[in-house]
């Protein structure tokens, strides 16, 4: 017998067991025999790859379990994963069309979404047309661009151009501010995924903050390079390793992510939870510091670690890394903000609050509280009936939709049940922005991962909202530092205001919406 899944923030215990005949163990995770894992830590593996690096088709298929641990709500106990940055695989999703949805309202979940592709198994990756360059929320604007985030941060300012395009403005008396939508990517290691979200952005105006896990840039040989706090020399919770051609995949990719505007942020470095103890959750200031040091360590000098002069040149600046999400979203602020302040760092993601609201910045430290909302899911979950609150991230909608409560394993259903649970998904994206909206405008801060759970539900539930709503003139698609850097411009006394919202808890005339 197996133990038992959980979502992020879950406080309930789950008891450890040993494996049975014909399982591995890695590190909380068992799989059946002859199938290795390539997480990227937050929980069941996005790819699932034999030995032989054959593709298996359908992620749902295997048998995988998680210990678990207690932790506050908001703050994670699992995790997902990524597996090499060039890995295949079989199951990857196809680039959504545009919605019906128009942005007002979602549909319900018993109504399909005319135009909304189902989730696909195909062979190959989609890939950004390379006729279309990708569109800027950009107002118009005499400004140059700007270099940022390695300019000083007093340039910023009414009429600085972020790399994206956006241009940061300063409210007015009675004017609204922009309604931004940030999504993140833990781990980002998948070049299928990268390729995917950069088709998105060729359609719409979307940039995006990927959460790299820096252990991404190290191959397998030289694992043992990295030391993780109070464990061994080489060990992680991560399932493999990259291979050498993988690690310069990843590094093309993270050049190219860069230059197109998007943000590079870190997921830190061996993703150890609670459940590989000691993990984040009880790791000290000296601890966070160590991994932030290895995490830069390893970007300046992969070269010299992988003994391979011969990998691309990573082009990324180490000094615009400016956000961080821990692993597990574990840990508490009073030992992490001092390290991430130590490092230079400017905002967190990892500590969520009940309902969508503007973030706080900490005084003691300067450190925005950027953490995810939690935020009831659109229409009836069968088990939770409605008005279920989830942390708003994918690994979380998976586990609400598909765990089985008897044997608390994710379920494997069929495409139909997918495309449904996908649309439920993108229903609930569309209550969060439409409540936003009719309230404070307060931003949509989405966790995900480069992923194809459940028969890639999740994939193109996002890719579709963003479709469906990036572009409108009053929503900005950004990465997370744009948000930062506009909330750093405002007036002290405009800023306060709009904290003091309540947060949106609900779509507009559901009685959780407060102008």
């Amino acid at each position: 017998m197996l133990g038992s899944l959980r979502p992020f923030g879950s406080e309930i215990v789950t008891k450890v067991l040993q494996p049975g005949p014909g399982t591995h163990v890695y590190t909380g995770m068992r799989v059946p025999s002859g199938i290795r894992e390539a997480p990227d830590g937050r929980g069941t593996a996005m790819k699932v790859r034999q030995p032989a690096a054959m593709a298996i088709a359908a992620v749902a298929a295997v048998t995988v379990a998680v210990t678990g641990c207690t932790t506050p709500l908001g703050q994670a106990a699992l995790g997902t994963s990524t597996g090499g940055s060039g890995s295949t695989s079989s199951s990857t999703s196809s680039v959504p069309l545009p919605s019906s949805t128009t942005g007002v309202s979602a549909p319900p979940l018993t109504s399909p979404t005319s135009g909304t592709v189902p989730p696909t198994v195909t062979t190959s990756a989609p890939t950004a047309p390379t006729t279309t360059s990708p569109s800027s929320t950009a107002q118009s604007s005499t400004s140059p661009a700007s270099t940022h985030p390695t300019a000083p941060a007093s340039n910023l300012g009414p009429g600085y151009v972020e790399p994206d395009g956006f241009v940061l403005n300063k409210l007015q008396p009675g004017e609204k501010p922009p309604q931004f939508v940030a999504v993140s990517f833990d781990g980002a290691g998948w070049h299928e995924k990268w390729d995917y979200f950069r088709g998105i952005a060729a359609k719409v105006p979307f940039h995006f903050t990927a959460n790299l896990t820096g252990l991404y840039l190290m191959d397998g040989q030289h694992r043992t390079y990295y030391h993780g706090p109070h464990h061994k020399p080489g060990a992680t919770s991560l399932g493999s390793w990259n291979t050498p051609a993988e690690v310069s995949q990843q590094i093309a990719d993270l050049n190219r992510a860069y230059a197109d505007g998007n943000e590079i942020a870190t997921h830190f470095m061996g993703h150890f939870c609670d459940d590989n103890p000691p993990g984040a959750g009880t790791w000290t200031t000296a601890d966070w510091n160590s991994d932030l040091d290895q995490f830069f360590d390893v970007w300046k000098n992969y070269r010299t670690i992988d003994q391979n002069a011969g990998l691309p040149a990573l082009t990324v600046p180490a000094s615009s890394v400016k956000g961080a999400r821990t692993p597990c979203l574990q840990g508490s602020r009073e030992q992490l903000f001092p390290a991430l302040a130590a490092h230079g760092f400017t905002y967190d993601q990892s500590f969520t609050r009940r309902g969508i609201s503007w973030p706080t910045k900490s005084p003691q430290y300067g450190i925005w509280n950027m953490g995810m909302a939690e935020f009831p899911m659109h229409g009836t979950v069968p088990g939770f009936g409605t008005g279920h609150v989830v942390i708003t991230m994918d690994y979380n909608f998976w586990y609400t939709q598909e765990a089985d409560p008897n044997t608390g394993q994710m379920r494997k259903v069929p495409p139909a049940k997918s495309a449904a649970d996908s649309r439920q998904v993108q229903a609930t994206y569309q209550d969060m922005l439409d409540g936003a909206l009719a309230g404070s405008h307060a931003p949509l801060l989405l966790g995900n991962h480069f992923e194809e759970w459940n028969n890639n539900a999740y994939t193109d539930a996002l890719g579709n909202f963003l479709i469906a709503n990036c572009g409108r003139p009053e929503v900005h698609c950004v990465p997370f530092r744009d948000i930062v850097d506009w909330m750093s411009i405002q007036d002290p006394a405009t800023l306060a205001r709009l904290q003091a919202a309540p947060p949106v808890l609900g779509p507009p005339n559901s009685g959780s919406t407060q102008p």
